[in-house]
């Protein structure tokens, strides 16, 4: 394939070209109760060329291999056309990699049929329909098994060869009211993601039992404990994305500046590609660049912009293999990869002494303002805590604030890092997968909605 590619891309006269190519396989199932609603299995390709001329972009892709020639004069004569209209664009060098990486699995999912996928679903759909008061249960499974190929002008030919699995369930309870709670998990993983999954559910239908006795929690102003989980959410919502370096370009970002303080001496924030397994992890970004672990924050201050080739040019900062997309057919975004706190030196139990405010766990949604750096927060579930001892369980938790403010409010980081929470990423209409995490961390005074 990638001989295929160097032939046609070898025939443009732009100033810079690449082409992206995936083929996959992937597979999708959906449960209800004890009950199929849907499986799908199929096979994908597609590609897209990007080409540079004269400072111009051109783009154009097709899911059909013999319209490579026709989608790269298409890509250079929409160059050729905007170049007198458009923003010169330069990139910043990266490196030249040649390499062929191939991720294993335990259990290939290609190796496991459909019918033994939907199966072992069922399984644990029921397990967790026929509990305490569970009125009804969704599950959702994903895999996928993909060829990557990447080539460029510049001599960068690379594939790499991932497999991914996603996993969801859902309960639904009820008493005197109806209350759900669910939960979720994913990385590079086979089929093995659904072993020993039974706990995993057990443990969803519990929380959800959880909030039939749990209360609302107080409004205003308080002390708080967040969560792994939270704290990654934290990390990637309110910092990420105002530390990607298009929205610092565009001045869609509270912050403005390498050097800036924004936190306490002690919030330390990491973006890394190269964990093994996590959800985000890639060992190249859409551009070809090889992924890096790059330092956000250290001691409360900015570090480190996240990066694509343009935008390292524009800001005369190095490339940070942040540049992706939500397949070859889209143009590739600064986006995040894991991003998350880093680990402090206090224990669980150290962080709650003397304590009265408010235990906060888990997420399920919120929104964020980078530009003012408001954020707001949804988290399923926590406790109020009283005399540093976690009492009154609570349900339906807002959390409210400023980024910045938020983060000089950070007081003590828990030493338990715990990483692996999967999730999706939309931006400018494109998802990618992402993960995230981070140890217990207090904050001296949140907004409580």
């Amino acid at each position: 394939m990638l001989e295929t590619l160097e032939k046609a891309i070898n025939k443009s006269t732009a100033d810079f070209i690449e082409t992206r190519l995936v083929e996959s396989n992937s597979t999708r199932i959906n449960i209800r109760n004890d009950e199929i609603n849907l499986t799908t299995s199929g096979y994908l390709i597609e590609f897209g060329v990007r080409v540079l001329v004269k400072g111009s972009w051109g783009f154009a892709s097709a899911n059909d291999p013999t319209e490579l020639s026709n989608c790269i004069k298409s890509a250079e004569k929409l160059a050729r056309t905007s170049a007198k209209h458009s923003i010169e664009a330069k990139l910043a060098e990266a490196p030249v990699s040649i390499e062929h990486i191939n991720v294993k699995v335990k259990k290939d999912p290609r190796d496991i049929s459909l019918e033994d996928k939907a199966n072992r679903c069922l399984e644990l759909s029921k397990r967790g329909f026929n509990q305490e008061k569970v009125q009804a249960a969704d599950l959702i499974y994903m895999d996928s098994q993909s060829n990557w190929y990447y080539l460029n002008s510049e001599g960068t030919k690379l594939e790499y060869t991932p497999t991914a699995s996603f996993f969801m369930f859902n309960a639904f309870v009820k008493d005197q009211q109806l209350m759900s709670f669910s939960d979720q998990q994913g990385g590079k993983y086979g089929f093995e993601l659904l072993d020993n999954k039974e706990f995993f559910v057990d443990n969803v239908c519990e929380d959800a039992l959880l909030l039939l006795h749990s209360k609302l929690p107080p409004k205003g102003k308080t002390q708080v404990i967040i969560d792994p989980e939270m704290a990654g959410t934290l990390a990637h919502e309110a910092v990420g994305h105002a530390l990607e370096a298009d929205t610092i370009i565009n001045k869609n970002s509270i912050v403005n500046r390498i050097g800036q303080k924004i936190g306490s001496r002690i919030v330390n924030i990491t973006d890394d590609p190269t964990i093994p397994k996590e959800f985000g992890s890639y060992p190249f970004d859409s551009e070809g660049t090889p992924g890096l672990k790059t330092v956000l924050v250290e001691n409360g201050r900015v570090k480190n912009f996240l990066q694509s080739r343009e935008t390292a040019f524009k800001t005369d900062k190095q490339v940070t293999g942040n540049a992706r997309s939500q397949g070859p057919s889209e143009f590739p975004l600064v986006r995040m990869s894991n991003t998350f706190f880093e680990r402090g030196d206090q224990s669980f139990e150290e962080l709650l002494e003397g304590v009265n405010g408010v235990y906060v766990r888990g997420f399920k949604g919120g929104v964020v303002d980078t530009d003012t750096g408001f954020f707001q927060f949804a988290c399923p579930h926590g406790n109020i805590i009283k005399d540093g001892e976690l009492t009154e369980p609570l349900r339906d938790i807002t959390i409210l604030g400023n980024i910045i403010e938020t983060l000089r409010h950070v007081n003590a980081i828990g030493n338990d890092l715990q990483t692996g929470f999967p999730g999706m990423c939309g931006k400018a209409g494109q998802g990618v997968p992402v993960g995230g995490g981070g140890p217990h961390i207090r904050i001296k005074e949140v907004l409580i909605g």
